[in-house]
């Protein structure tokens, strides 16, 4: 007895054991997200950027006006003052903090 079975019938009486069956079909493959140059986004980020300067210049300005023991007691230095906006200086301080918090040196 052989009898001829489909692939969508089979991945229907058995939805999760044979999607390995289907990974070289294009239907089943996914696709990767590409990134996308577009003008209308990018003018608008710089529209943010121009807006935000005034606050960030006025943020920079208390901070640098503030001493290094207030500095310190809000766990800053005065050569961190410089890098309070960059998002990279925001996630290494957002790691040191939950290796601090965990025990744990960072990076590990």
């Amino acid at each position: 007895m052989s009898a001829q079975v489909s692939k969508e019938s089979i991945a229907l009486m058995m939805p999760n054991r044979l999607g390995h069956y289907f990974r070289d079909e294009p239907e089943f493959m996914t696709r990767p997200d590409v990134p996308r140059f577009d003008v209308l986004s990018s003018l608008w980020a710089l529209a943010m950027w121009i807006v935000e300067m005034p606050r960030r210049r006025a943020v920079l300005d208390e901070l640098n006006a503030l001493s290094e023991h207030e500095l310190s007691d809000i766990g800053l230095s005065r050569t961190e003052v410089t890098r309070v906006f960059d998002p990279s200086f925001s996630a290494e301080r957002n790691a040191e903090r939950a290796s601090l918090a965990y025990g744990r040196p960072a990076g590990v």
